[in-house]
């Protein structure tokens, strides 16, 4: 294992960038071209409450190997000083647990488990709907 050296919130700012334009770059994709679509269609995968349903589904899989158990638990450690708009901080610290995995993935130059790790946040991302309400609704 690397001895990563940048701080879990540096780590989950980078990864909240590669997510949301690899998220976009699909949404394109697919064909989608107005602003305000685009914006809501990636908002419900890169917000919190999406994110943190993603990731709680791939724990379920146990899709992520002990290296990256640690640094999901050392993002979901971090420390933030802001809060999402529409989520509670545990639902928070879940999203910047998978935004530090993938910063990592990102700078430690792991590009085969990134692409794989943002294929499945895309495909469990256009069934969002249903895990959130899975996880979120009573």
């Amino acid at each position: 294992m690397e001895i990563v050296t940048e701080n879990a919130t540096s780590l989950a700012w980078i990864g909240d960038a590669i997510m949301t334009l690899k998220v976009r770059e699909h949404i394109l994709k697919k064909g989608y071209r107005k602003a305000d679509i685009l914006q809501k269609k990636s908002a419900r995968i890169c917000s919190a409450k999406g994110q943190a349903c993603i990731l709680s589904t791939l724990r379920e899989e146990k899709f992520f190997n002990e290296v990256e158990c640690e640094i999901l638990q050392r993002g979901r450690n971090a420390t933030i000083h802001s809060k999402a708009k529409n989520a509670d901080g545990k639902t928070y610290l879940e999203a910047t647990a998978l935004e530090a995995l993938i910063g990592y993935l990102y700078l430690y130059e792991h590009q085969d488990r990134l692409e794989q790790l943002l294929d499945k946040v895309i495909e469990y991302g256009d069934k969002l709907r249903s895990y959130m309400e899975k996880m979120f609704l009573p």
